[in-house]
């Protein structure tokens, strides 16, 4: 299994070599980091929307979720939204050398 530290060191480097990721997006994900930091580095982990777009500086929701989404559909995290007003959405941060489901060569087009 591969070690926490080594699993997020991977993540950071793919964040900041990916040429398709937007400032939005690197600052979500160190938000993400954070909060992966803070519990522990377990997987999955809960996350709150309004915790996350506070400490990433997103101020519009439209924002936050298409930055996700494209953070998703790039391979970089699972998401699992809850639709309980106290219940956190769980993240999963996926290693692309782990998840054969990543595929890197999706084209996602980012306006």
């Amino acid at each position: 299994m591969m070690d926490r530290y080594t699993h997020l060191t991977h993540f950071i480097d793919r964040i900041v070599s990916d040429n398709r990721l937007r400032p939005i997006h690197i600052s979500l994900a160190v938000a993400l980091c954070q909060r992966w930091i803070s519990n522990q580095l377990q997987q999955p982990y809960r996350v709150s929307r309004r915790v996350l777009m506070s400490a990433s500086r997103i101020r519009s929701k439209a924002t936050y979720h298409k930055a996700l989404k494209e953070l998703q559909a790039f391979g970089y995290l699972k998401y699992s939204p809850s639709y309980h007003p106290r219940k956190a959405s769980e993240v999963e941060i996926l290693d692309a050398e782990l998840n054969t489901n990543a595929d890197e060569s999706k084209e996602i087009i980012i306006r």
